[in-house]
């Protein structure tokens, strides 16, 4: 699983962490600390790609809100930096005196590397607004504390004065606090294919695989729509399209068409997209004023077209209603993306064919499929592990040695599948993206009227390309250490 020569790439990392301590061991001194201001740097780390290189660039799935909503609550008497890395070069220097690292799940080996190196500079790292548990749990040994949620106002300020008075608790459990205007002037410059937004936290279902069922379980905090419009406004400024990054915009039927209404009342002339659930093709009044408030794309987990995995997965959906609920959709002029989960327990090797017949029939815009990642604090994950089919020893030695593996997508089973092995899995998975993502294929579905459409739907095929480029690079270069290993091994003298 592990690419040769692996530890050498961190640019950051322990080597860098350790130049700054006395005698290359244990953390600074206090004398560093009395030398640094009452200020507070914000960061959002990158991420290394399946070939250990620090992206630079935001990728889809790493666009996050969480920058804008951390700067609204921190107190005036505060001055702040801030960092979104795949834009932004990191300040190593930063003569903040608190560091905040927040994370969406996957720059997390990373964001290791940042903390350790900080507070080697004697400043107090903390770390939180995350989702999951295998970033909360890694990143506690590496953080002086973990706040869980969103702070308030009030919340944050009593951190920060903990922090500078040496009462800083290991926990802070804050809540879903988000009903406030957040401070998009932090994502001034940063070159954005479009602009986070936010309506909601949480999800009305409880889906067995999903990270927001172990923090939400089926429940979800809507904001006012006065804050949300607040922000909508601030986000035109940017001349951007936005991007609601809620798990579920459908959440509320009544509320959605609050917001909806708002929107086509003070005439933005926005362009927007948004994560739904598919149940939302059956109410034509919504997706009409979906359409009058600039809705152009919304993304769909359809996540298998088995009903038997839906049940798996506790997902409430019928797999065969999806062509019609698309065109639905579509009908409307509103572009579909979609997610498919490869692996699950009723999947076998013809499962790939039929995904693949599925796109070409239904023909989404964008047509994004993972392989099943068990996620820690999941009943799923839980599930698979009871039963003895996780690889646990690539999530219970989790380190900055094998943390590029975890790129997202990924294209390693960390599991035993049911009715296939794991390198009939992988090899399906990279078969099928080889297929979808070709260059005329990509083509064909950006073609659209508008030039911004086009170019985000071109946009978001080639980013899926090049990931499946990638895994395609890695998948070979395994195959080949093994077969040089296998080569050379004095095992293979006695064969």
């Amino acid at each position: 699983m592990l690419k040769k020569g692996i530890t050498q790439k961190f640019e950051v990392g322990m080597i860098l962490a350790r130049q700054h301590r006395p005698n290359g061991k244990g953390r600074d001194n206090m004398s560093n600390k009395n030398n640094l201001k009452h200020k507070v740097y914000v960061i959002q780390p990158s991420y290394r790609s399946m070939d250990g290189k620090l992206l630079k660039r935001l990728p889809l799935f790493n666009f996050s809100y969480n920058l804008p909503i951390l700067s609204a609550v921190i107190p005036s008497d505060w001055e702040k930096q801030f960092c979104l890395e795949y834009c932004d070069k990191l300040d190593l220097k930063s003569d903040a005196s608190v560091v905040i690292l927040t994370s969406t799940g996957y720059e997390v080996a990373h964001a290791i590397e940042i903390a350790e190196h900080f507070r080697s500079q004697g400043c107090t790292v903390i770390f939180g607004a995350h989702m999951d548990e295998m970033s909360d749990r890694l990143l506690r040994k590496s953080c002086d504390s973990v706040f869980l949620g969103y702070p308030n106002h009030k919340q944050m300020s009593e951190i920060l004065e903990d922090a500078t008075s040496g009462k800083l608790r290991p926990e802070y459990d804050c809540g879903m606090n988000v009903d406030y205007p957040f401070d998009y002037s932090v994502l001034k410059g940063k070159g954005m294919w479009f602009i986070p937004m936010l309506a909601s936290i949480g999800c009305k279902n409880s889906c067995s695989y999903c990270c927001y069922t172990a923090v939400s379980a089926g429940h979800y905090r809507l904001r006012h729509i006065s804050n949300v419009m607040e922000d909508v406004r601030a986000a035109a400024t940017f001349r951007r399209p936005l991007g609601f990054l809620d798990a579920n915009l459908y959440n509320n039927r009544n509320y959605l068409l609050m917001l909806l209404e708002q929107m086509i009342e003070e005439k933005l002339n926005l362009r927007w997209g948004c994560n739904f659930t598919i149940d939302i093709a059956d109410d034509e009044e919504v997706l009409s004023q979906l359409t009058r408030a600039g809705c152009r794309v919304m993304f769909i987990g359809l996540e298998s077209l088995d009903s038997k995995n839906m049940l798996q997965l506790n997902k409430p959906y019928d797999p065969a209603r999806y062509l019609n609920q698309i065109r639905k959709i579509r009908k409307h002029g509103i572009m579909v993306g979609t997610y498919f989960i490869m692996g699950l327990d009723n999947d076998d090797t013809f499962s790939f064919d039929d995904v693949y017949k599925f796109y070409q029939e239904s023909r989404v815009e964008v047509p994004y499929t993972h392989m099943f990642v068990p996620i820690p604090g999941t009943p799923l994950y839980n599930t698979i592990r009871s039963a003895g089919r996780l690889h646990t020893e690539a999530y219970d030695n989790y380190s900055t040695d094998n943390a590029a593996a975890f790129s997202v997508p990924c294209s390693v089973a960390y599991f035993q599948p049911a009715k296939m092995t794991e390198e009939e899995l992988e090899q399906n998975y990279l078969n099928l993206n080889a297929r979808v993502l070709t260059l005329p294929k990509i083509l064909r579905r950006s073609l659209k009227k508008h030039f911004i459409d086009t170019s985000l739907v071109l946009g978001m095929n080639l980013e899926a390309r090049k990931k499946y480029k990638a895994m395609q690079a890695a998948k070979l270069q395994k195959l080949n250490d093994k077969a040089l290993h296998t080569k050379f091994h004095p095992s293979s003298l006695l064969t």
